[in-house]
């Protein structure tokens, strides 16, 4: 009885004493080194999802400035040459210059310049002076947009005016700004040589302005902040179609194209 007793005490005095030991250093070693892992698939789940967070971010704001751009300059080519008839009076034709522009030299941005009369409450591009009653009564609506590109601000602007003969825009850039972040604009006119309201070319600047029948725009916007692409040889197409290589700041850029009718010129419209 005291033998077993002795080996009961022995048994649990051990038991004891294996309890109370520290993590040997193998087993510390291991620890850390499962924890280091975890922290880095953490770490590059979480690098990874905010560097898409940032790339979705950054194309919708590239997206919404593209539309903006060509929406305000396409309505102004759409309302070119537009007559506003008075209710006294008599006005058949359009007494203004419906579209001008210029080509930039050596690949530089372009300018355009589209008048057209508006009616009672219609605003210039910069949505600040409207037309009135007395405006159209005495002839005074010929609506002005001038349109150009700040470049070294990059920054798209209009330069809007109302008057009976609008003053010729001055150099650019002037005007009000419309757009932040975009850094070129093209502009190819569709010209009709065949009278059938249908353009057969596109050149960059018309000989016969009058001949215009269709304008093609191209804005190219870039993102408002740096290092978002994260290839160093990604590229990205300009307003010609060219493949151009991603310049050091690594923005995101998004060239934007569309084809606008000058509707008062053509009996058919899309």
């Amino acid at each position: 009885m005291k033998l077993s007793r002795f080996r009961l005490k022995t048994r649990t005095k051990k038991w004891v004493s294996n309890a109370n030991k520290g993590l040997s250093l193998v087993e510390l070693m291991i620890a850390l080194t499962i924890g280091l892992v975890l922290l880095l698939v953490v770490g590059t789940v979480f690098t990874s999802s905010r560097q898409a967070f940032r790339m979705q971010e950054d194309n919708a704001r590239i997206q919404e400035s593209g539309r903006f751009a060509l929406e305000i300059i396409g309505r102004n080519i759409k309302q070119s040459g537009h007559v506003e008839i008075p209710f006294t009076g008599t006005k058949v034709a359009f007494s203004g210059i419906a579209i001008n522009g210029a080509d930039g030299a050596s690949g530089a941005a372009d300018t355009i310049t589209l008048q057209y009369d508006g009616a009672v409450g219609d605003r210039e591009c910069t949505f600040g002076t409207q037309v009135t009653d007395a405006d159209v009564t005495a002839g005074n609506n010929i609506i002005q947009a001038h349109f150009n590109l700040d470049t070294a601000n990059t920054q798209l602007r209009c330069a809007g005016d109302i008057a009976a003969i609008p003053a010729a825009p001055g150099a650019s850039p002037v005007g009000s700004v419309l757009v932040e972040n975009i850094e070129d604009l093209q502009i190819l006119y569709g010209i009709d040589t065949t009278v059938d309201q249908s353009a057969n070319q596109y050149v960059a600047s018309p000989a016969d302005w009058t001949q215009v029948v269709t304008a093609r725009v191209c804005v190219l916007v870039r993102s408002e902040k740096t290092n978002v692409v994260v290839s160093e040889t990604a590229t990205y197409f300009d307003c010609n179609g060219a493949a151009v290589a991603v310049p050091a700041d690594r923005r995101l850029r998004r060239a934007f194209t569309e084809i606008f009718n000058l509707r008062n010129r053509v009996n058919i419209l899309p």
